[in-house]
């Protein structure tokens, strides 16, 4: 896999480190600040460019239009947005976006970036149920048994009600995101454009299947 990430804070750092790690992998980094990208440099077994990672001539050396993911991770949501935007015009096949806040999530899944991650998010959501004497599941308890939490758009199932689209067996709808909510999914909650699945699946066969039922719904199902 060739994988361009776009920051080499701490997100960045970690994921660079586990993906050289891994056989077969083509890595580029690109950082703007300088002695980071140095130091980043002499430690790890990749390419890491010294530059701003939405100019065209830093993402010519790292040769994007080849890679097979892009990794936004730099600390502004409005350069990561534009980094993304950039990766699918190149034809990027995944593009992963880090955001700190919702105000582009609705604007990028326009664009049909799809993978867009919300680590401080997801941490004070934590720290409320930790607060409020909720007890969270440790999701990588989940994962380790095999199955995997996704995040789908409703696609041509929009205005069906959950209880229309008869989900396999393998697959548990969890919430219905839309726009700044989320809605706990019952049999009849009704699906609106632009509204995004939280789903468990068992494995990615479930996943595949799940995608092609939202892309293959229509009133006549």
């Amino acid at each position: 896999m060739r994988a361009v990430i776009v920051g080499a804070g701490g997100i960045g750092t970690e994921l660079a480190r586990i993906l050289a790690r891994k056989k077969n992998n083509d890595l580029v980094v690109i950082e703007e600040n300088e002695e980071r990208a140095r130091e980043f440099a002499a430690e790890i077994d990749a390419l890491v460019l010294h530059g701003d990672g939405t100019h065209p001539e830093i993402l010519s050396r790292a040769r994007l239009p080849e890679a097979d993911a892009l990794v936004a991770v730099t600390g502004s949501d409005a350069i990561n947005a534009v980094i993304a935007m950039l990766g699918r015009r190149a034809g990027v096949p995944k593009v992963i976006v880090k955001l700190d806040a919702v105000g582009l999530r609705a604007a990028l899944k326009e664009i049909g970036v799809t993978d867009i991650i919300a680590p401080k998010l997801a941490a004070a959501a934590h720290i409320v149920s930790v607060l409020y004497g909720f007890h969270r599941l440790d999701f990588t308890l989940v994962s380790r048994g095999g199955l995997q939490l996704v995040e789908v758009p409703v696609g041509a199932a929009a205005g069906k009600t959950l209880s229309e689209l008869n989900f396999a067996d393998d697959t548990l709808v969890v919430a219905v995101v839309r726009e700044q909510e989320s809605l706990l999914a019952r049999g009849r909650t009704r699906l609106e454009q632009g509204d995004t699945l939280l789903v468990l699946v068992e494995n990615a066969a479930g996943h595949e299947r799940l995608l092609e039922q939202l892309d293959s719904a229509d009133d006549g199902d």
